[in-house]
């Protein structure tokens, strides 16, 4: 058997993260979400293993590279 459709979305968002960062790949399925489904449940699965000093620290280092630009 195949890939899962929720392995799928994992992987994807995961794909996503490591290229763009949280905020980038936020952003990007912004553009294309269109609000179907339990995002609740769904986020409380793909944040599962992200701590909220990682999201500031990625906050703080993506500033930094705008100020660097």
């Amino acid at each position: 058997m195949g890939i899962t459709i929720p392995e799928i979305k994992t992987r994807g968002w995961n794909a996503l993260v490591k290229e763009l960062g949280y905020s980038g790949a936020t952003k990007f399925i912004l553009l294309y979400e269109t609000g179907a489904g339990d995002y609740t449940k769904e986020r409380k699965e793909l944040f599962k293993d992200i701590t909220i000093e990682r999201i500031v620290k990625e906050i703080k280092e993506s500033k930094l590279k705008t100020i660097h630009k």
